[in-house]
């Protein structure tokens, strides 16, 4: 028997025509969890992600949004973090939860920390946020077209191979790959964004790049984006950095943004404007000056993260 999908999701547009979305990644919740010191020094605040989930639904709900977005890493599981199952169960929900209680709608993506503390497959936190294993969703605004990839479709091998921890790097599989060529196939003459969690291009930055960022195979992910050159912009998380640069796909000129995470510097969410042929980018950082405090002056300094000033506010042309 042949599954029929149910349609995507559609979006209403204000009379102004415009479609608000707030896009997060990188929460890390974990709230018996302690803050981690990384290689520089840098300060991942994930004792305090309690207080950094509860402000960011804070300003999610007061910033008159139509739609809210989060780009993988709720939690603390597969490797490094080192967080109890049963913790790493109650923090599924209690972000699920925390989320969905929005006015506007939400929807979610996985991300590599996003599977059971030593490794696994990401079903709770799929099946929480009503996606099927391995595939994401495409949600239909006035505008445009929004992809969510799931870049967490590894194998068996692939989980097997990096126990006891998680495949850092991302992996789109055959099923999603296909989905994404026919929402691009689709989309007639709308613009596509998209989303996922592991990155499709190295960032801009001179950060020493290791291939545990990327999505693997984003080779094809890219040649199938430039079959069809409808892709104007595409927006990642997992590298807990700002980062916005263009390049040429397919004869095109993409807009490839990293989100910063909510739980470094700048502790931040991108408040993004739709209306006809534009995307406005604005970064938000969240209002705990203590906290943004601490994070950003650790080890040699960490404002690097929050990327250039004129990023703080850009418009991306989607014609």
């Amino acid at each position: 028997m042949t599954t029929i999908p149910s349609p995507p999701p559609s979006i209403s547009t204000r009379a102004s025509g415009e479609v608000r979305i707030g896009l997060c990644a990188d929460t890390h919740y974990w709230p018996q969890g302690g803050n981690l010191v990384g290689g520089e020094g840098n300060i991942q605040l994930v004792g305090e992600s309690a207080r950094l989930l509860s402000q960011l639904t804070a300003e999610l709900a007061v910033a008159d949004l139509d739609l809210a977005l989060h780009l993988g890493d709720f939690t603390c599981g597969g490797g490094y973090f080192e967080m109890p199952l049963a913790d790493f169960h109650a923090a599924v929900d209690a972000t699920h939860e925390a989320l969905t209680q929005l006015q506007p709608p939400v929807y979610g993506l996985p991300g590599n920390h996003d599977c059971p503390p030593g490794g696994g497959r990401w079903t709770r936190v799929e099946e929480r946020w009503g996606l099927a294993p391995g595939l994401g969703r495409t949600i239909e605004l006035s505008h445009a077209r929004l992809v969510l990839i799931n870049a967490q479709g590894h194998s068996d091998e692939q989980i097997a191979a990096a126990a006891p921890g998680d495949p850092i790097y991302g992996w789109v599989n055959d099923a999603e790959l296909a989905r994404f060529e026919r929402a691009l196939a689709t989309a007639g003459d709308r613009p596509v964004i998209v989303g996922l969690h592991q990155l499709l291009r190295p960032w801009n930055n001179d950060r020493p790049w290791k291939d545990f960022y990327a999505v693997e195979n984003a080779d094809t992910v890219l040649e199938t984006m430039a079959l069809y050159n409808n892709v104007r912009a595409v927006f990642q998380g997992h590298a807990h950095r700002f980062d916005v640069q263009q390049a040429n796909v397919g004869g095109r000129n993409v807009w490839f943004i990293i989100a910063p995470a909510v739980v470094e510097y700048p502790l931040g969410w991108l408040h993004l404007t739709l209306t006809p042929g534009q995307l406005r980018v604005q970064l938000r950082s969240l209002n705990i000056p203590d906290l943004l405090d601490l994070t950003r002056d650790a080890g040699n300094g960490q404002t690097w993260r929050a990327g250039e000033a004129e990023w703080s506010d850009f418009t991306i042309d989607l014609r």
